[in-house]
Formats: C-alpha cells, structure tokens, sequence
C-alpha cells in the first residue's frame, strides 16, 4: 500500500487553505493576519486551527464560515499536480492499493477530493485530529487494519514533519517535492528520499 498525504502532496492546496483562513479571521475579528500565523496552527485540523486563530468565535460559527469560505476559494483550484491521477491509475493497475493519510479534518477533506476530481481513488482515508498531529497514529493505525506490515507500506508527503511520523510508525516516506512551496532545503537536510518530480516517484515506485 502506498498512502498519500494531500495539501502540497496532491495539489498545491496551500494558497486555498491561507485564503480561507485569513478571510475567516478578518471576518470576524478585522485582523489582517499574516501566513506564518496560520502555519504556526498546522499540525491540527481545521477545527484545531480555528479555535487557536478564533478563541473568542464559537467553534460551529467560525467552521460554517470557514468551510464556505474554503469552498469558493478552492474554485481557483481544480485540477491535482500534473501526472498525480495517471500515477493513482498505475499503481491500482499494477494492484497496488492506495490511501490517503491527512492532517485535515473530513469536511475539508472531502471539499478538497471532490474539487480535485479526485473523489473514489484512496481506501481508507484517514483525517487529522482537532487536539494533535495524529500522523504516527494514523499510520500505526493502516498497518494494523490493513493487515500489513510496516515494509509493506510507505507514505508520500512534502513535508519533514511526514518524514518524521513515518520514521515513528517504522514507516519509509518518499518526500513529494514538486510544490511550490516546498521546503526542499530542510527536506534535504534530513537526508530525505527526495523526487523532485511526480514522473520521478512514479519511476522509482513502478520503474
């Protein structure tokens, strides 16, 4: 099983996500806050960053404003990377079953596949939590209910912290490096297995 992370993996779904965010704290506080802010939150999901950028909202009011916020932003993106589906296609193909593995929560989840055209590919998909970076867990988690063993299954993510769940999970990571905002340095200096190209992962997985 190969199991993909989503934001920056699949698509470049970071400026969707920073809209969003933004137009829902300026909606309701009139603060204009910059991205690091945001990023600062990652890690959570949706939920999780909305009560740190919102205490004051109540969680349902900011979440209804968000996800409609979320959903006009992501009209600006509905196409994956290109080569993403052809490489979903290929390795079902070649009996290979994929899963998606993601710090988002289900309602934006779901928002992100359908606006992808991505909807029906990956079995399970499991999503992030509202308290904590849930990634180890829910690694831990594919290994025990897919009936596989940790060499059976890797993780395809952009960023270090991905490397550093599937190190705890006993899990390899193939680092996905062809979005813009990459951190391809930091990737690097961990001694990442890199591809800077979704061609280039595709020949590594399938050759």
């Amino acid at each position: 099983m190969i199991s993909f992370d989503l934001d920056g993996t699949l698509a470049d779904t970071f400026p969707v996500i920073l809209k969003s965010f933004r137009s829902t704290v300026q909606h309701f506080t009139g603060e204009k806050i910059d991205d690091q802010r945001i990023f600062d939150t990652f890690g959570t999901n949706e939920q999780g960053m909305l009560r740190s950028l919102l205490p004051d909202v109540p969680l349902d009011t900011a979440s209804d404003y968000f996800y409609d916020a979320y959903q006009q932003a992501h009209e600006d993106l509905r196409q994956p990377f290109p080569g993403i589906v052809d490489l979903l296609k290929d390795l079902t193909s070649h009996g290979i079953q994929i899963s998606l593995l993601t710090g988002k929560g289900q309602q934006a989840c779901d928002i992100s596949l359908k606006m992808l055209g991505l909807t029906g590919y990956f079995k399970p998909i499991l999503v992030g939590s509202p308290e904590r970076n849930v990634k180890t867990d829910n690694l831990k988690r594919l290994v025990a209910t897919q009936q596989i063993a940790p060499a059976e299954l890797a993780y395809v993510g952009d960023a270090t912290s991905d490397i550093k769940a599937s190190q705890a999970a006993g899990i390899h990571c193939f680092s996905a490096a062809w979005s813009p905002s990459v951190q391809l340095d930091a990737l690097k200096a961990m001694n990442a297995d890199v591809y800077e190209s979704v061609a280039a992962l595709r020949e590594k997985l399938l050759g």
